[in-house]
């Protein structure tokens, strides 16, 4: 009863707040709860219910309100639901680890951290064995093929080709695949180095905020041809930019995937191996850290990287197949065997939430 009570008050402040920011017609919060795109509005409303922190939710809302130049941007709204989202996760992993008892406080971007000007989005402060401040800063790249590729056909079990990196595009690879469909624009290795190069940007400077300081960056990815592909952007010999990170004073670096259905504790994403961890410095403490908030997924150690992914990362083209069947359309591996697929569709067509 005190819980739905809560949380039932929690819900007020943030539609009460919703009403005050004058939401666009056509936005997916005006029509909570009866759309998925609309979970990310609970998941705000649990962060009110959670921290009682109005600055935090009336920013979050802010955000997610999507306005750029006067319209609705859908860009501007991921970055902002993104952002909701992982700040949830952070925090019912606390919940998960039942290590939400050492949590002192939770700040806005206003918490100064560095003197470079530059702010975190929000910071957990740690008391206890932790001591320190969890500052962390999110990007997310929007990487829909349906909305970036002008001759895309949906046939189902076309062939499909990506290049990783720009520099591949007129490579004698591509001009040699008459039987399948290049994706010339889905390459987001330029997004990816930019995004890591405004996170870590965030760290350079003197600690100014009187706590040991664990920085976190994220990068969420949304509607990606693949997970894989990360990888080569990350650590192919040639064209990777890892050694950047390592030269960096940032902790860790994740990589975050949302699935088709997700739980409210977003455990399925965790289960699934959706959310992977760089912990660059990896230390017995930021370990320890990393298992608290469910970081503790490691692609990379420092400059250990996991073998299997190291050799994935070698990739310099993706190839995928077309999925048009039962009223779905979806970009899936080449490889992709019929049992996979049928099982694939008869997930999609039951309300089941995937987890390990």
């Amino acid at each position: 009863m005190i819980i739905e009570q809560v949380h039932n008050k929690a819900k007020v402040f943030v539609m009460d707040q919703l009403k005050k920011l004058n939401y666009p017609a056509g936005h997916p919060f005006n029509d909570y709860p009866n759309t998925p795109e609309a979970m990310a509005l609970e998941l705000i409303i649990l962060i009110e219910a959670f921290t009682h922190k109005h600055n935090i939710v009336i920013n979050l809302l802010k955000k997610c309100k999507g306005i750029e130049k006067n319209k609705f941007s859908y860009v501007k709204y991921n970055q902002g639901i993104s952002e909701a989202m992982w700040l949830y996760y952070l925090y019912w992993g606390l919940i998960n680890s039942d290590a939400i008892d050492i949590l002192v406080d939770v700040f806005d971007e206003n918490m100064p951290i560095f003197d470079n000007q530059k702010k975190f989005e929000f910071s957990f402060l740690l008391s206890g064995f932790a001591d320190c401040l969890i500052a962390s800063e999110v990007k997310a790249i929007t990487c829909d093929p349906f909305e970036k590729e002008e001759q895309l056909r949906c046939i189902d079990g076309e062939k499909l080709i990506k290049p990783l990196f720009p520099n591949l595009r007129d490579s004698s690879v591509l001009r040699n695949q008459n039987e399948c469909t290049v994706l010339e624009a889905s390459t987001y290795y330029y997004q990816v180095e930019s995004n890591v190069k405004k996170i870590i940007n965030k760290c350079r400077g003197n600690n100014i905020s009187g706590h040991n300081v664990f920085s976190v960056g994220a990068i969420f990815i949304n509607a990606s041809t693949s997970f894989e592909e990360f990888y080569s952007y990350l650590f192919h010999e040639k064209y990777g930019i890892y050694t950047k990170l390592l030269a960096s004073t940032l902790d860790a670096l994740v990589f975050v995937s949302l699935d088709a259905k997700n739980d409210l504790m977003l455990n399925n994403i965790y289960e699934m191996g959706y959310v992977q961890t760089i912990l660059l410095k990896p230390t017995e403490k930021n370990k320890r850290l990393c298992k608290m908030f469910r970081l503790d997924n490691y692609i990379a150690l420092g400059t250990k990287v996991d073998k299997e992914i190291y050799e994935k990362g070698q990739e310099e083209y993706g190839y995928y197949k077309m999925l048009r069947r039962e009223g779905f359309v979806n970009i899936i591996p080449a490889d992709a065997t019929e049992k996979e697929i049928q099982e694939y569709l008869q997930y999609l067509k039951s309300s089941n939430i995937r987890s390990h």
